[in-house]
């Protein structure tokens, strides 16, 4: 992931106030992320739970994160959101961090889905390595039909290189403004809501994990990060008009979903930490007006930059002057 990296085409990136020496606190969850938090309490257990286990690393958990460092533990966050409010932050994507060090345990928080919970589980268990220890969170068995046969399976498989304890903690989760406002525009419960519960389990490693292929994957998204709201833009190829339109699936420009498996999910071009969301004719086209209403100075200024696109004029879409606004890159 890098931050200051040119396009070919259009407007150079954008970094306002994203270099100051305290880390940032980071910005809203987005849905892109799978970025549901831990509440205050679970932060705290399960904070002392690994304090004395370091060096640790964190996966995917930097609400822990933040915890033990405020608190001096040798703790190094692996998270490709780059505002995360840690120092020593390897800014990546989980499936493709290599240990940059001996650490002794990790805890990982991955997406609750099984290639994710397979990937992010093994990288961990290398970076520990053998006699190292890994805490990782899975999904209750009502998060959907397959829950209980994806566990089985994954706990199979971690089985041949660890020891693994079930039910080591409850894990709570706060509910993030996006799905909030899926709940509120959902017709029904289903795919709409998350458990906002899982369940920690501990891997006692015994030998590494052999590496697996994570797959590839399939798009590159564009994130502009305005001060606590986040806006991502799947980059396609072309110049055409930007050609905004609803998705087929959502409620006006609300996703009224939370889960992967919702319908015409893959119809989405263009996604907010608010679950507004649209497909587009041209993405790059966006990006340079994006670019150009960003950098003005005032709101009349942005908004006129934003004339020809009134639809997203109505977007929930912080006017400037800005706090911090920065741009980064990852694929999904």
């Amino acid at each position: 992931m890098n931050l200051e990296r040119d396009d070919p085409i259009g407007e150079p990136p954008l970094t306002i106030g994203a270099n100051s020496r305290s880390p940032a606190p980071p910005p809203a969850p987005h849905p892109l992320d799978f970025d549901w938090r831990y509440d205050e309490a679970t932060a705290k257990a399960l904070a002392d739970l690994v304090c004395r286990l370091g060096p640790i690393v964190t996966i995917g958990s930097p609400t822990v994160a933040r915890l033990l460092e405020a608190t001096g533990i040798d703790v190094t966050l692996v998270d490709r959101q780059p505002l995360q409010g840690v120092h020593h932050h390897i800014k990546c994507d989980a499936a493709s961090f290599t240990a940059d060090r001996n650490y002794r345990a990790a805890l990982v928080d991955p997406p609750w889905y099984p290639a994710q919970l397979t990937t992010w589980t093994e990288t961990a268990a290398r970076a520990v390595g053998p006699g190292g220890t890994v805490f990782v969170s899975v999904w209750p068995s009502v998060t959907r039909p397959s829950a209980i046969s994806e566990l089985t399976h994954a706990f199979k498989r971690f089985s041949e290189w660890a020891e693994i304890s079930r039910h080591t903690a409850t894990l709570h989760y706060l509910m993030p403004q996006f799905e909030t406002l899926a709940r509120r525009y959902a017709a029904t419960a289903e795919l709409s809501t998350s458990p906002l519960i899982g369940e920690l389990v501990r891997l006692d490693i015994n030998t590494a994990p052999p590496v697996t292929s994570a797959g590839t994957a399939s798009d590159e998204w564009l994130r502009f990060t305005i001060d606590n709201y986040q806006l991502a833009i799947r980059k396609r190829s072309g110049l055409g008009p930007v050609k905004m339109e609803p998705v087929a699936s959502a409620i006006g420009w609300r996703w009224p979903y939370v889960s992967a498996r919702a319908p015409r999910i893959d119809q989405i071009d263009l996604w907010s930490s608010d679950g507004e969301v649209a497909t587009l004719g041209s993405s790059q086209r966006l990006i340079d007006i994006l670019r150009q209403a960003l950098r003005a100075p005032d709101a009349k200024g942005f908004e006129r930059a934003l004339i020809g696109e009134p639809a997203l004029l109505a977007w929930s879409i912080p006017r400037p002057p800005y706090r911090r606004l920065i741009e980064w890159h990852h694929q999904q």
